[in-house]
């Protein structure tokens, strides 16, 4: 098992949320105005009270996750859940891949075919989880750091333009916009999901990640939730990827326009997040298998590339498909399910490791 610190894991968690913040966050859910400032501040405060019960599991299940502590009680019940949490697994994944592959398009190869765009990122993803949950988070770490230097370079070079003008206090008038922007907030915390999984992979205190990464991305959405409504004012509603429009506009001399660097900065966090999602279902399959059969590494993960790759391809060219399951995800039902009553379900009813089989599992990591 991979080994990684708390720390480490948080950065990771905002690389991949930031990346989603670039590029799947939809136009509908970013107006211009002072509303999306409290959605993110009350989107917080629910996902911190979804977290609870893992937070509550991993200090109850030290060095477990939900799998280990439910398979600990019955092996039944564990693969029923492992399998249930897996789907939400997917969902996630085939969303991220679908409009990353949209971003591309879009943005960077506009003539790009879909089947090529699914390609390059589930191959690209496909290469880091064989690597591990080790090396990806430390891959994420140099990503976190080259994003937060664009951040700031986009700031400095876009200064001139900030118009306070833009901002203004305002009351929250239309329910329905910031209930489904609530919503879409709360939805976009997949990272719940792969830190109910390799919560078992932190060397220390893993509640710690939380504490760490909530208000590190609360901080930073709000100020670029900022950014956007100091430069681009009433024009922000109708531009699908604010911040890359934004760094179209900045210029300097050694770089030129900062957009293609950022859109390929942003694409390789958003690679690096189903790399961790696929290294989670990896995870749960050879923890549910392994007491009765060994498990081939690279040919499960090449199957399940396969299984994405179809997947997607079946969503992604049939647009009421995409439009619906974008739907689902902006709901936030897979963060609900099985980032919070899954996690509830095994902490009322998991098994705790016993004192022996403890003991073995710290002399095998020392040795």
């Amino acid at each position: 098992m991979s080994r990684i610190s708390n720390r480490q894991l948080a950065i990771t968690f905002i690389a991949t949320r930031l990346s989603a913040e670039m590029i799947m966050v939809s136009g509908d859910t970013i107006r211009y105005g002072a509303d999306r400032f409290w959605c993110i501040f009350f989107a917080k405060l629910v996902v911190l009270a979804l977290y609870l019960p893992l937070i509550f599991l991993t200090l109850r299940f030290k060095e477990d996750n939900f799998l280990t502590a439910a398979l600990r009680r019955s092996r039944i019940y564990g693969v029923m859940l492992g399998f249930l949490f897996s789907l939400s697994l997917v969902a996630v994944t085939v969303n991220t891949v679908l409009n990353l592959q949209l971003y591309i398009a879009d943005t960077l190869l506009n003539s790009m075919l879909p089947v090529f765009g699914f390609l390059i990122i589930i191959a690209a993803a496909l290469y880091g989880a064989a690597k591990g949950v080790s090396a990806i988070t430390r891959t994420a770490i140099f990503a976190s750091s080259f994003f937060a230097v664009l951040i700031i370079l986009i700031v400095i070079t876009m200064f001139d333009n900030l118009n306070t003008i833009y901002l203004y206090p305002s009351f929250i008038e239309d329910g329905n916009y910031f209930f489904r922007c609530l919503l879409s907030e709360v939805g976009a915390n997949s990272e719940m999901l792969i830190f109910a999984v390799l919560c078992a992979n932190v060397r220390e205190k893993p509640n710690k990640t939380i504490l760490y990464y909530l208000p590190a991305v609360f901080i930073i959405l709000e100020i670029v939730n900022l950014i956007y409504n100091l430069i681009l004012g009433p024009y922000l509603s109708s531009v699908e990827y604010p911040l890359y429009v934004i760094s179209s506009m900045s210029d300097i001399v050694v770089f030129q326009r900062l957009d293609g660097i950022d859109a390929i900065v942003w694409l390789f966090c958003g690679i690096i997040k189903i790399a961790l999602l696929t290294a989670c279902v990896y995870q749960i399959y050879t923890t549910s298998v392994k007491q009765t059969r060994e498990v081939n590494k690279y040919l499960f993960l090449f199957i399940y590339a396969l299984f994405i790759l179809a997947l997607c391809w079946f969503i992604g060219t049939k647009r009421e498909y995409y439009d619906l399951l974008e739907q689902i995800m902006q709901t936030g039902a897979h963060i609900v399910i099985a980032g919070m009553l899954i996690p509830l379900l095994v902490l009322i009813t998991g098994k705790k490791k016993a004192k022996k089989e403890s003991e073995a599992a710290k002399i095998e990591e020392e040795n």
